[in-house]
């Protein structure tokens, strides 16, 4: 037994001499270049240290804000699941930097780049067959922070920068001489505070703050500095949070630190004594968690779509890149919080979310609203809550599948609107009129290819069983048979060409000239005689700025959701999507259009009581079979488009009877347009942000050549009926 401990001894007293002698060779490796002897690896690691000059690295992940129109948060976007607010010296109240220091490197403003006297007793203890510990500097924890949260898999990087090898602290030496060349003893402290985990998705000691106190660094306590000091030990160890034997240890390890902080002399026994007696004192925060954070409530599909455009726009590739990356992006968004809950409210209260004994059928509803003349999406608002657990949705049924949307929604006799401008740039005036039959068959249509189409059996709504109509009263008491006779009389061809020149397309972006299989549109638009009364399906937003054209006299915008992209650190402006606005009408074929489409409010329309106390114009719409109802309001300065049907099977579960029509108003019958989306759109613009006083309508001059077969309003007699001969029929009329 003697012999072999003698051997130990000897075999110890051995490998120190030999750490002598490495050590020597240690500190001359730290001091060669980098270029030199096996240092390529560690020149290349260190290389990105280099810029490390100021406490806002620029090379580690700091979330991203998404804010509304007048700068107040929306959400943030964590880069890579990190939370991170960097914050610089001054805004860390002092008793934290001294905790820090007092028990992660209590000689920091003493000892040179390396602490050689810790760095030997660790590398002594390790040769003794001990785990790899101890001399770590706060410059050595930094480097290895910073290694972790700026690689592009932390986990990854977690686990080789904590690899217990000599190799790995050797390294972590060498870079850790170079961050203190380069910067201050107060920069590297910083950099350390603001790159360190706290624990619960807390990255830096702004979030820490704020996550388990609810304040922020430059307000942290002594008693609070302390606990979150002994924190980045072993978070998971005294993660206070989770209380028990958890909130003891962190008690415990906190008192550690305040009597270290008296021993170095920061603060008194005496200080150290009464913030001891004292309890955690915790008063946690929730965590934001993007668009399903609190904050992002009443928003959370506006958030998901400017998220959605930032990841699939060409014009953003660069902007997704850095924030899924740095991050540290200031988004400013189009999104009036006036606006946006106006929309949200009349959704909910109109369609409540299911399980709802108003809404039985489990219907869906969603309004977009936009900005007339720029394009601007002031609210998307959806009667679900976003998220992904029980009675809770994820997609966006106000846009298309790029956007994280639908496969797009039927738009009823809103389609319409793109037959009467069409009717309208043709010259055909106000007055233009047409007895027509409760049905009919009409055709041929004509393609762009010049193609004739099948005929089209077409029927009007059970209330309307025909008669004289004209440009005005057809479209304002949205006579089908009318408009078929209307649609091929401008030209099929023309009428989609109109709607892709106002900015329709298919619900995936593409046009609506084209096919697009992957809609399940295996022909163009231009072959489907329907299109008039919205039998294709599209995007609720993309009908918003293809018909805001229309308040705006002329111009269309693409839709926006993004004004202004910032980088944090330096107030660089990022390029962002233009909305290209540009004109497709002239001004007075929009200026006419306005003209119907106020009818549609008033006693000669389909939705008087949708009516508001201002200016205003609008289509209501209702697809065949029942399956969707649709709406489109708008004053000079603000458009709405609201859809309501059933996300599940609209076909299966058509808004008819009980309970598919039952909404807030009543239950029992069939959902037309001017119901529940055209009460939605009432309740939201009696509350959202607009013009005071109202704005008006450009009238059309009386002398206009539309008004040469009157103002269609009063509708002109029609033609006396001719006796039709022998096995006719009556339908359609004889003339």
């Amino acid at each position: 037994m003697l012999t072999t401990r003698f051997a130990g001894k000897v075999g110890a007293a051995a490998q120190i001499i030999g750490l002598a002698a490495a050590g020597g060779a240690l500190v001359a490796a730290l001091a060669l270049p980098f270029v030199l002897t096996g240092g390529m690896t560690v020149r290349n690691a260190a290389a990105k240290f280099n810029t490390l000059a100021t406490p806002e690295l620029g090379l580690l992940p700091v979330r991203s804000e998404i804010l509304d129109r007048h700068g107040n948060v929306i959400a943030f976007y964590y880069s890579r699941g990190i939370d991170r607010v960097p914050v610089s010296y001054s805004r860390i109240a002092p008793v934290m930097r001294q905790a820090i220091v007092a028990i992660e490197d209590s000689r920091f403003y003493q000892h040179g780049a390396i602490d050689f006297k810790g760095t030997i007793r660790a590398l002594v203890n390790n040769l003794q067959g001990h785990a790899v510990q101890g001399g770590s500097t706060l410059a050595q924890q930094y480097v290895k922070n910073v290694e972790i949260l700026s690689a592009a898999n932390p986990q990854a990087a977690f686990a080789n920068a904590t690899m217990d090898t000599l190799g790995r602290k050797i390294r972590e030496l060498r870079m850790a001489a170079r961050v203190e060349h380069t910067m201050t003893r107060n920069q590297i402290l910083t950099g350390y505070l603001n790159a360190a985990f706290f624990g619960n998705s807390a990255y830096g000691i702004e979030v820490a703050a704020r996550r388990y106190f609810s304040t922020d660094a430059s307000h942290l306590t002594l008693p609070q500095a302390a606990m979150l000091a002994g924190m980045v030990e072993n978070p998971a160890a005294y993660n206070p949070l989770l209380g028990g034997t958890f909130a003891k240890a962190a008690l415990a390890r906190r008192n550690t630190v305040l009597a270290r902080m008296a021993q170095l002399g920061y603060i008194t026994q005496a200080q150290a004594k009464a913030a001891g007696n004292q309890q955690l004192g915790l008063n946690p925060s929730v965590p934001q968690s993007g668009c399903t954070s609190n904050s992002a409530r009443y928003a959370a599909y506006f958030c998901d779509y400017v998220l959605a455009v930032i990841h699939h726009d060409a014009a953003y590739k660069k902007v997704a890149a850095r924030l899924d990356g740095k991050g540290g992006l200031k988004i400013y968004t189009t999104l009036d919080p006036r606006d946006q809950q106006a929309a949200q409210n009349a959704v909910n209260y109109e369609m409540p979310p299911p399980p709802s004994s108003v809404n039985p059928g489990k219907n869906a509803a969603t309004e977009v609203l936009i900005q007339p003349g720029t394009g601007a999406v002031r609210a998307i608002a959806i009667d679900r809550p976003y998220g992904f657990g029980p009675h809770q949705n994820s997609i966006d049924y106000a846009v298309g599948p790029q956007y994280n949307g639908s496969q797009g929604v039927q738009i009823g006799s809103t389609g319409k609107v793109y037959v009467m401008v069409t009717a309208l740039e043709q010259g055909i005036p106000f007055g233009y009129s047409k007895t027509v039959g409760f049905s009919a068959t009409v055709g041929p249509y004509t393609n762009c290819k010049g193609q004739d189409t099948a005929p089209w059996q077409v029927h009007n709504d059970e209330s309307e069983r025909g008669g004289h109509y004209t440009l005005y009263t057809g479209t304002s008491f949205s006579i089908n048979v009318f408009y078929a006779y209307l649609e091929q009389k401008v030209g099929l061809c023309n009428t989609i060409r109109t709607a892709a020149r106002m900015g329709l397309t298919w619900p995936d972006g593409k046009s609506l000239l084209r096919p697009d299989r992957a809609e399940h549109h295996y022909l163009s638009a231009d072959n489907d005689p329907s299109f008039t009364l919205g039998a294709d399906n599209v995007a609720p937003i993309d009908v918003a700025a293809a018909d805001a054209t229309l308040p705006s006299r002329g111009i269309y915008c693409h839709p926006v959701a993004i004004t202004r992209i910032m980088i944090m650190t330096s107030g660089q402006n990022l390029p962002v999507e233009s909305a290209g606005c540009h004109r497709v009408l002239s001004r007075r074929v929009a200026d006419a259009a306005n003209y119907i489409l106020q009818g549609d409010l008033t006693s000669m329309g389909t939705a008087p009581w949708d009516a508001i106390p201002r200016p205003a114009a609008a289509k209501t719409g209702t697809a065949d079979q029942y399956v969707s109802a649709f709406f489109v309001g708008y004053t000079p300065d603000l458009l709405g488009t609201v859809w309501v049907g059933n996300p599940a099977d609209p076909y299966k579960y058509p808004m008819s009877g009980y309970p598919g029509s039952c909404y807030r108003v009543e239950c029992g019958g069939v959902m037309y347009g001017s119901m529940a989306p055209g009460q939605t759109w009432q309740q939201t613009f009696l509350h959202a942000r607009l013009a005071s006083p109202p704005l008006s309508f450009v009238p059309v001059p009386p002398g206009d050549a539309l008004f040469a077969l009157g103002n269609g309003i009063v509708s002109p007699a029609p033609p006396p009926k001719k006796k039709c001969p022998p096995g006719h029929g009556t339908n359609p009329p004889c003339h």
